[in-house]
């Protein structure tokens, strides 16, 4: 019941932003700049200060990482191959990707404080400081390649400088090396960095709202259910055999599972806006995911009891 709780605000934040702008509160002229806003500043604020306070001693988490990247390499394996299968267009196609990888790490960290304690939330903050910058330069490089017409000349270039100036991947370098290196950030630095990244998912999630067409949520298209099948059952069930596979303990069992079937993040609707993606097509796999977790995020928790948690 918790967990169900605890994915309502995103829900009820995804539904104002949409309800903001459908009523005017926010004109729609404006949305473009608070997707800027979440893009350059908030999510790199949260993500740097979130990996720079991170336990990094990787020693028992060896398996536990490897278990959740076998997880994700599988998913988005298969989400390439069926984009491909079905012929996408190369913006849906880098969306189908985004939505099947992305997970919404700030509501699994609320769900794992709730639930597991301070255990897991080490363990997840490790995992983070590594998969969300793989997940980032991957959709880059996705949504780089997977233009609409002939491959331009200069594609290395353009990932290498792509991923140079993004500023989500950089907010995780920085924070990596800032961790690494042992510095102690003063408090003066910290502190509004902190604030910064108390408004990242919330903005986020209007910016999601606020690009949600209810037309587009009721469509039979099979590419939209997949990338919701995707992340909220095959990864998970993935993990678990990985996880089963490696003899994972008990608690690195339950706080995968809440990883690999948590919903999709907002942050992948804002890179597609910015990159040329389908962001449309994200917003409605995201908001499915996020719908049907408050149903199924519960039920892998409690299976993951089952398994020994």
């Amino acid at each position: 019941m918790s967990a169900a709780l605890s994915v309502l605000p995103v829900i009820a934040l995804v539904v104002l932003g949409h309800l903001a702008r459908r009523g005017g509160l926010i004109p729609a002229a404006s949305w473009p700049g608070i997707e800027q806003l979440g893009y350059r500043v908030l999510f790199p604020a949260i993500l740097l200060t979130s990996i720079y306070r991170s336990d990094l001693s990787l020693g028992r988490l060896g398996p536990y990482l490897a278990a959740l990247l076998v997880a994700f390499v599988a998913t988005g394996a298969v989400a390439l191959i069926l984009a491909r299968r079905w012929a996408e267009p190369g913006p849906r196609a880098s969306s189908l990707f985004q939505g099947a990888l992305r997970f919404n790490s700030l509501l699994i960290l609320a769900v794992a404080a709730q639930a597991f304690g301070g255990g897991a939330l080490g363990d997840l903050a490790v995992a983070f400081a590594f998969l969300i910058p793989a997940f980032n330069i991957s959709a880059i490089v996705a949504l780089t390649l997977w233009s609409d017409g002939p491959r331009p000349s200069g594609t290395a270039a353009r990932i290498g400088a792509e991923i140079g100036r993004n500023p989500m991947v950089l907010s995780c370098l920085t924070g990596l090396a800032l961790n690494l290196s042992g510095l102690a950030l003063p408090g003066w630095l910290l502190s509004p960095l902190d604030w910064l990244g108390q408004g990242a998912l919330a903005v986020g999630l209007l910016a999601v709202g606020a690009g949600i067409r209810p037309a587009h949520l009721w469509q039979r298209d099979a590419a939209l259910w997949m990338g919701v099948w995707l992340r909220l059952a095959f990864c998970p069930v993935v993990f678990v055999i990985a996880a089963l596979t490696l003899g994972l303990p008990a608690g690195q069992v339950a706080s995968g599972v809440l990883a690999t079937a948590a919903p999709g993040a907002p942050v992948g609707y804002i890179l597609a806006r910015q990159m040329g993606g389908d962001a449309d097509f994200f917003a409605a796999i995201f908001t499915w995911q996020t719908v049907l977790a408050a149903a199924t995020l519960p039920l892998w928790l409690i299976f993951a009891g089952f398994l020994g948690v």
